[in-house]
């Protein structure tokens, strides 16, 4: 059924016994182990970009990463007809648990240890376009882009809200104007890394107790507290708040970090640089760019209840520093 992926597959040396599709992958099943085949998002620079970090990692013992395969010829992709594909191999797709406090707490730890790994790459690995700060030049173009939508609220925003929300959004508005204010003093960024870029569940596979950290098509060169703050966000978001509300048990920011420092450290800076970047409302800038974007005589149910959900959450995430 699938002659042509094994055709494909026999590019890295893999000969599976049989084959099946999940979500936008092949699974491989061979004889002593699994691997996926799936069309490449990156570029071919881009694929060779991941390759060096991830064998980079694996040089210090980190192996709970999707390492490439490689061809006969040492590259990390196949290319045929038009068409990249990578292969790495196969960890399960039990996606982690947000509302598993134990697997979110081994998932901390592994993450910590990847960081480790991330900061400890030398200079010469680490990709760095002069001395440009990525990670602050990010928060600025999010300025302009509330600028702008700062203006479309002012002028259409009563079409499509009422006051007290309109009141809201613009309250949100001005913090992240001066949470950027905040950065640009600490001149945030500054020492950067590479970035797995999207540490959601997808992207984390928990089996037999560990975490396996996949998909790194989204690596940044960017500083590590925005992996960290991204997944701390996500679980406050999908856990924490929830949890809260029915009386049930959640780590707090404290516990948290406790967790992914294991294998890391975070420095006060780092630290008081985490807590900005988990204060920044990303979601709903992220939800206001789209919708303005869309061109819409209505707001679409998906976008109305993520600034809903940004909305309600926000008291709790402040809160949410402090325990």
């Amino acid at each position: 059924m699938y002659e042509n992926i094994a055709e494909i597959a026999k590019n890295f040396n893999i000969a599976p016994l049989n084959i099946y599709k999940y979500r936008y992958y092949y699974v491989l099943n061979c004889a002593n182990c699994a691997y996926s085949l799936s069309l490449a998002r990156p570029r071919p620079s881009g694929i060779n970009e991941i390759h060096r970090v991830k064998q980079c990692l694996n040089d210090y013992g980190i192996h709970n990463i999707d390492t490439y395969c490689t061809t006969s010829k040492g590259l990390p992709y196949h290319e045929e007809d038009g068409k990249i594909y990578v292969a790495t191999r196969f960890f399960g797709s039990n996606e982690l648990d947000f509302m598993n406090n134990t697997q979110v707490s081994i998932a901390l730890s592994d993450i910590g240890r990847v960081h480790k790994g991330l900061r400890l790459m030398s200079e010469e690995m680490l990709y760095a376009a002069g001395n440009t700060n990525n990670a602050l030049t990010m928060y600025r173009s999010k300025q302009k882009s509330l600028e702008s939508i700062s203006r479309l609220l002012r002028s259409k925003g009563r079409r499509y809200w009422d006051k007290e929300r309109l009141s809201a959004f613009s309250a949100l508005i001005e913090s992240c104007r001066e949470l950027l204010y905040r950065l640009e003093e600490m001149d945030y960024g500054r020492s950067a890394t590479y970035c797995h870029g999207a540490l959601k569940e997808g992207n984390i596979i928990y089996k037999k107790g560990r975490t396996y950290i996949i998909d790194w098509d989204n690596m940044k060169y960017l500083s590590f507290i925005e992996d960290i703050a991204f997944f701390i966000g996500r679980y406050i978001r999908k856990n924490c708040f929830y949890a809260e509300r029915e009386g049930m048990g959640y780590m707090g920011l404290e516990e948290t970090l406790a967790k992914y420092t294991r294998y890391t450290s975070l420095s006060d800076g780092d630290y008081d640089a985490l807590r900005i970047v988990l204060e920044y409302p990303h979601r709903f800038v992220s939800t206001l760019e789209e919708f303005f974007s869309l061109s819409r005589s209505f707001v679409p149910t998906g976008i109305a209840n993520k600034l809903d959900e940004a909305l309600m959450q926000r008291d709790f995430v402040l809160g949410y520093m402090n325990t």
